[in-house]
């Protein structure tokens, strides 16, 4: 950046020449710093021009990228479920419908707060506690301390029924599904039908787990059950031969 002469005081042509550029120099900071503000200003006007076109470039690119990618999605849908339907006509098809609505009604009901399934699996877990405390109390020999009893006995015969009413009718459910047959794992249908087949699968996989417990759990019990009659036994056998050991008494 160069100064005008013009610009230079009269007064300043006897000072040394060392001052004088010290003068130019400090002048010059003067000037860009008084036009740097302005020019800061313009920058930030341009920016924020620039970066509003762009963010509303962006935005509508995204509704276009949106709209597209609602409409790939209604065409997986529709060719999932005309392909689905392809060998259902007329009442097959609605038979079909009529399947996997009662299949997802059925799965909402036990799955859900108060079906069979939350029940049998609550009244299993709330069994399962219960015993844990007896076995764990035996261990330390605190029963008769307390009124709970000192072994472990099986649930009952209602929660056996309905362990046996639900795997009978989650498998024909299964069997419901397999035979609605698959659709495109990208639409809709698709991931409900494996969903639902998933969904099944776990749950019978808990009731099996549960079930493996429970009679693991009462084996072990009856277990300890005849090792007690043995131990008994024992004890029972042993006084009698003290007994019969023992000096007579004096006539």
């Amino acid at each position: 950046m160069s100064i005008p002469k013009q610009i230079v005081s009269e007064s300043d042509e006897g000072l040394p020449e060392d001052i004088r550029h010290i003068q130019r120099e400090l002048l010059k900071l003067h000037i860009l710093h008084s036009s740097s503000a302005k020019n800061q200003e313009k920058w930030r006007q341009s920016a924020r021009t620039h970066l509003r076109k762009r963010f509303g470039a962006l935005k509508e690119r995204h509704v276009e990228i949106a709209d597209i990618s609602h409409q790939t999605r209604e065409l997986k849908n529709r060719s999932a479920l005309v392909n689905w339907c392809r060998n259902a006509q007329g009442p097959e098809m609605g038979k079909r419908v009529y399947i996997l609505s009662s299949c997802i009604h059925e799965i909402y009901n036990d799955a859900g707060f108060g079906g069979d399934y939350s029940l049998t699996v609550q009244a299993f877990h709330t069994w399962y506690d219960e015993a844990q405390t007896i076995r764990e109390s035996r261990k330390h020999d605190r029963t008769h301390d307390t009124a709970q009893p000192e072994y472990v006995e099986e649930i009952g015969p209602g929660w056996q029924n309905n362990m046996n009413a639900l795997q009978r009718r989650l498998g024909t459910l299964t069997g419901d599904l397999r035979a609605l047959g698959s659709a495109s794992a990208s639409s809709n249908l698709g991931q409900v039908l494996l969903l639902l087949h998933d969904l099944i699968i776990d749950m019978l996989t808990e009731l099996d787990c549960i079930r493996s417990i429970e009679s693991e759990l009462i084996a072990q019990e009856r277990l300890w059950f005849d090792e007690q009659i043995v131990s008994l036994s024992l004890n029972v056998h042993n006084e009698r031969e003290g007994t019969e050991k023992s000096p007579c008494k004096k006539q």
